[in-house]
């Protein structure tokens, strides 16, 4: 982990983890740019006074924010693709893929991504550091599945940095569209168990695993990754 990111020169005291918890439900609502101090002071109990004290300006209370949620998810990782040791590698790729969905859904998760893809190509320091220390070790995670895949032979040989690469592009794309049903009903269609099981069918394929090894899901129709057909 980047030892500059990881240190502060801010106190980081009670007060100051609830200025960070408050502000962290503040710019995920209403980004960084809209976000008020003084609603960010009133949830966290103090004066605006005192909370300038520990964070002059939005900015630096902004980097404090990512640096703070992004070392505790690190310190305290979900982790996709936990396994039974004679799992096959296909079933253990599934399990991947729906647990990291399942783990983008956890509160802080969710708006740390939305941040993310709103946010941080502002402060080019931060996105570096979730892009190491959020997605690349998702990636690795991956990459070790796959790699191990291929080394028993069970699945078919393949460039594995690419292949988790676009299997975790796919599944951050589904993720957004699962959160805003409203804008992306149309490509995800009515049914999301439906939709996530077709995903995972493709994204298996992609790796080179066979698309129905666990035997627990039923058949569905392959129209369902892009919702309705056109008629």
């Amino acid at each position: 982990m980047t030892e500059t990111i990881r240190s502060t020169r801010y106190p980081i005291d009670g007060r100051a983890q609830r200025i960070i918890a408050a502000a962290f439900t503040e710019f995920s609502r209403r980004g960084v740019r809209a976000a008020r101090m003084s609603v960010i002071a009133r949830r966290a109990g103090v004066s605006l006074a005192t909370l300038r004290q520990y964070f002059p300006t939005t900015d630096e209370l902004f980097r404090e924010v990512i640096r703070s949620t992004i070392v505790g998810l690190s310190l305290h990782p979900q982790e996709p693709g936990t396994h039974a040791p004679d799992q096959s590698t296909t079933n253990r790729i599934r399990g991947f893929m729906r647990q990291f969905w399942r783990t983008m859904e956890e509160p802080d998760q969710a708006a740390l991504l939305r941040l993310s893809l709103s946010e941080l190509s502002g402060y080019p320091e931060l996105a570096v550091f979730h892009a190491t220390e959020v997605i690349g070790r998702t990636v690795g995670r991956l990459e070790a599945v796959l790699s191990e895949g291929a080394r028993r032979g069970e699945i078919h040989p393949l460039d594995v940095r690419t292949a988790a690469r676009v299997i975790l592009a796919a599944l951050i794309t589904y993720t957004v569209w699962f959160a805003s049903p409203g804008i992306y009903g149309g490509l995800t269609g009515p049914d999301r168990q439906r939709v996530e099981e077709a995903v995972i069918d493709v994204l298996v394929g992609v790796a080179g695993g066979a698309a129905a090894d666990d035997g627990a899901q039923p058949q569905r129709e392959r129209h369902v990754l892009a919702g309705p057909r056109a008629t």
